[in-house]
């Protein structure tokens, strides 16, 4: 239960409607209750007590604002009232003013550190505010002083999630659900963490165990959709959304995911329409804003513009949410031709993230070199093809925004190929090592045995479907791959790679552009942003020349002159004939599960190459970070 009503026996008040009126609530007969308190407040106005259970009353019966009044009152009466403290959270939380809500709830805990229902509220108003590494220590200090807390072993699963640690929140959703099975909160976090791994079919059985639960679980059926979704499921995926429209009718998170679908399907339109509703629905749902911004081909309207500044201005946002608009008034002011003031709103927005997660160089730089000094060490003892012989992966791997989405439609649109999209199943692969030997990822590389080297390549294809299997090609694009391309080689000793890149700095500014999740901490900052790129660009030097012959490079400036020349430089690599279809790529009906998904759906076009140029006088902590060489050479200059 989120909700507790006093933090002291209600036999303290002096009045008869006050008691009776506590245990009518406790019954759950509310209106009878407020009644009772009503009457109660009219005898003794400033009874803190009765403040308090009728400010409760209103955060269970949705009317926060009435809630915080009553509350508010009753904290002027007892300052010190941990549990008023608590309660008023609560209803600032439903208000949407998470800020608010986390400074009483701290308060709360201040004045009684043993109330483990309060703290695992802060925890989820700290997730709220895009905080879930301070939540996860709320909810540790609740399970202290409650072990069997099965709501808040739940909470902490999504916020271990949150935080990028899968294991220990898969762990911490089984205790849940050990505690208590019927839990449909834990079966759908369960699901999430799977769906971050890609692990489909775990997701699956999970939302569909959260409806079967609850039936009409609006968040289980938007998360059981994105997962048919995922799956390249469309279908099934609309039906679900029909699914979740009759369970709560114009829902803005409904309209929002359909939306995202009908762009990843290529109807535009479609899409701007019910991006539109969940504002209609939702005037704050600021990720809507910025995806109906971003759609390719449409400019936005000066009621759009006004909306998105208007949301702006308000006080108490949630961080991801002035960071979502800021990127939208950033594409908004862009078609404007106004690209001072889209600078400003795309500073600040990465700013946002950038401070919420520093880009770490030693960090980056030790785990790209760890990888690099394990894969050589493994040839060293075991050659270079010790895996499974398997020649239909391959990988298009690069930086983000390097153009690796336009070379998988191209390859995808032959008959012999299957596009399998972004996938975690390479990652996944690489990190089981440690199952096999026991010792941590990358070192424990160096150590594995050809046949152990096998298995991964036999885990890596088992995860992939039976109509991926029957093509003579699987394109697995996922561009961070670049990173174990050694591992990867050696596990599958007749995968390809190809190798997309693109001008250093139009590179780095379209990834900046882009609300890239934390986790990838580099692309919100210029400066990361060039040291990382160069890090890449070292470490595939390196892969190419431990694989010769086995890496591709293409250049997505080379594919925008010539883009039948780079297709049949492509189909050469993979020993495919020449297909007239590919030329048409972007005419393919495969849904495209990518920030791109609406640029890569038209004709290849030049605008983009250059874009960049346009905020050159800003891009100082980027370029000075690449090296000059680079730039050099993507400029022609040797």
């Amino acid at each position: 239960p989120e909700l507790q009503l006093l933090s002291r026996p209600v036999g303290a008040a002096p009045l008869r409607q006050l008691e009776q009126g506590y245990r009518e609530q406790q019954a759950g007969n509310l209106a009878e209750a407020e009644r009772l308190y009503r009457q109660a407040l009219a005898r003794a106005p400033r009874n803190g007590q009765a403040l308090n259970l009728l400010g409760a009353l209103c955060v269970n019966s949705q009317r926060p604002r009435e809630a915080v009044d009553c509350i508010a009152k009753a904290l002027r009466v007892d300052p010190a009232d941990a549990q008023a403290h608590a309660n008023i959270g609560l209803a600032y939380k439903d208000l949407g003013k998470a800020a608010k809500a986390a400074e009483h709830l701290r308060e709360s805990v201040r004045l009684d550190g043993r109330n483990p229902v309060a703290l695992n509220n802060l925890g989820n108003v700290l997730r709220l505010l895009d905080q879930p590494r301070e939540a996860i220590r709320a909810y540790d200090r609740a399970l202290r002083l409650q072990p069997g807390f099965a709501e808040c072993w739940s909470n902490l699963a999504a916020a271990l999630n949150e935080s990028g640690q899968c294991d220990p929140g898969l762990k911490a959703a089984a205790k849940a659900l050990e505690l208590d099975p019927q839990l449909a909160e834990a079966h759908n976090n369960r699901g999430d963490i799977h769906l971050q791994q890609a692990q489909y079919e775990d997701a699956l059985r999970c939302y569909r165990q959260a409806i079967a639960l609850r039936p009409g679980d609006l968040t289980a059926l938007l998360n059981l959709a994105k997962t048919q979704r995922d799956m390249d499921a469309p279908d099934a995926a609309i039906e679900t959304l029909e699914r979740a429209f009759k369970a709560a009718p114009g829902h803005p998170e409904a309209h929002h995911a359909l939306g995202v679908l009908l762009e990843q399907m290529g109807d535009r339109q479609g899409a701007a329409e019910q991006f539109q509703a969940a504002i209609r629905a939702a005037p704050d749902m600021a990720l809507s804003h910025y995806y109906l911004a971003q759609i390719s081909g449409r400019r936005s309207s000066d009621e759009e513009l006004a909306a998105a500044r208007s949301l702006l201005a308000q006080q108490d946002l949630r961080p991801s949410n002035r960071m979502y608009l800021c990127f939208a008034l950033s594409r908004i002011c862009e078609q404007r031709g106004d690209f001072e003031a889209a600078y400003r709103h795309l500073a600040a927005a990465n700013k946002a993230k950038a401070d919420a997660r520093p880009y770490d160089d030693a960090e980056a730089a030790k785990y790209m070199d760890g990888t690099l000094a394990a894969t050589e060490a493994a040839i060293e003892r075991l050659g270079d093809r010790p895996g499974h012989a398997d020649e239909r992966p391959v990988f298009v791997v690069g930086m983000p925004r390097s153009g690796t989405s336009l070379t998988e439609q191209i390859l995808a649109s032959h008959s012999a190929v299957a596009g399998a999209g972004e996938l975690s199943y390479a990652f996944d692969a690489v990190r089981q090592a440690r199952q096999l030997n026991g010792l941590k990822f990358p070192e424990g590389l160096a150590r594995l045995s050809a046949e152990q080297f096998k298995t991964l390549g036999e885990q890596y294809l088992a995860r992939h479907s039976a109509e991926h299997l029957a093509a003579r090609r699987i394109v697995d694009k996922s561009p961070l791959n670049f990173q174990y391309v050694g591992p990867l080689a050696l596990a599958l000793p007749r995968a390809r790679f190809i190798h997309c890149h693109r001008h250093p700095v139009a590179n780095c500014f379209a990834i900046h552009r882009i609300p890239f999740d934390l986790r990838q901490t580099y692309a919100h900052s210029l400066a990361g942003l060039g040291r990382y790129y160069s890090r890449c660009w070292q470490l595939m030097q390196r892969w190419r020349a431990l694989f010769p012959g086995r890496i591709l490079d293409v250049r997505y400036e080379d594919t925008v002159a010539d883009i039948e020349g780079q297709a049949r430089r492509l189909l050469d690599f993979l020993d495919l004939p020449f297909e007239a279809r590919v030329l048409d790529f972007h005419r393919t009906e495969r849904l495209v599960k990518t920030p791109s998904a609406s640029q890569v759906r038209e004709p290849i076009y030049q605008d983009a190459v250059d874009a960049w140029r346009r905020y050159e006088k800003h891009l100082g902590p980027l370029i000075d970070n690449l090296p000059a060489s680079l730039i050099r050479a993507a400029e022609g200059g040797g």
